[in-house]
């Protein structure tokens, strides 16, 4: 039996050549979560549908959606782009790296609308010219509760305080006061303006991120920071992460 087209709204992921004038092309959609579609004659340059299927772009399409192996995608309309994050290597970086954390996070199955909404939310921010490693960071704090390790932020987890001198445990999973470092001889050493950001990241909504303003070095050691709690509590980064530990190395 044919399966009949359905109309879905996504935001393109990734492009790749199939054969000689096909794609496959990997869409994040609203209503199914992440799937490959292959999209037949896009090296045409007749092709009505291959400027709809660039990275980054997001709109209606339309298509036959399986569960397992490849879709297939017939027609889109309404299709924008995230222009400056095409254009740009490291805003392109820091999305393509929020991609794949989503798909670390919800692998296959359909993502929430909130964290959907989210994700969307956080693209636009980008594309408009926020920082897009704070972007990003304030992202990977609030999807720790997606890859089910959400730590305690608010208060200590040995004793309870609410206020002191913090730093984070990885083995008692969130953070930890002074009256309690001996509790886990491996903390993190995270400074304490540090640990206001992390704790800042992990509450605050992309909305208010415009009255952010944070200097280069404590950048980098927020992002240190973030690194150490995703490697002892998540176990593992997408390899995109790499790339932009790479541009990082650029500046100096």
């Amino acid at each position: 039996m044919v399966q009949a087209p359905t109309n879905f709204f996504g935001i393109v992921v990734r492009r790749q050549r199939y054969k000689e004038r096909d794609a496959l092309v990997t869409i994040l959609t609203k209503e199914y979560g992440f799937r490959t579609f292959l999209v037949r004659g896009t090296q045409n340059a007749k092709s009505k549908i291959s400027g709809s299927v660039i990275t980054f772009s997001y709109g209606e399409y339309s298509g036959v959606v399986k569960n397992d192996g490849l879709s297939f995608l017939n027609s889109a309309s309404n299709i924008k782009q995230f222009n400056e994050i095409v254009q740009d290597i490291e805003l392109n970086a820091y999305a393509t790296f929020l991609f794949d954390l989503y798909h670390e996070a919800f692998i296959d199955d359909p993502v929430p609308d909130s964290w959907y909404r989210e994700l969307f939310k956080a693209l636009l921010y980008i594309d408009n010219g926020y920082d897009a490693q704070i972007i990003v960071n304030i992202m990977q704090m609030k999807l720790l509760t997606a890859f089910g390790v959400e730590p305690n932020m608010d208060s200590c987890v040995v004793g309870g305080e609410t206020e002191g001198v913090f730093d984070f445990s990885v083995l008692l999973g969130g953070l930890i006061c002074s009256k309690h470092f001996d509790s886990d001889i491996h903390r993190l050493h995270i400074p304490k303006r540090i640990i206001y950001f992390l704790r800042l990241f992990s509450k605050i909504n992309l909305n208010q991120v415009g009255k952010i303003e944070i200097k280069e070095n404590n950048k980098d050691l927020i992002q240190h920071a973030i690194d150490a709690i995703y490697l002892g509590t998540v176990g593992y980064y997408p390899k995109s992460k790499t790339f932009i530990d790479k541009m990082k190395r650029w500046r100096f």
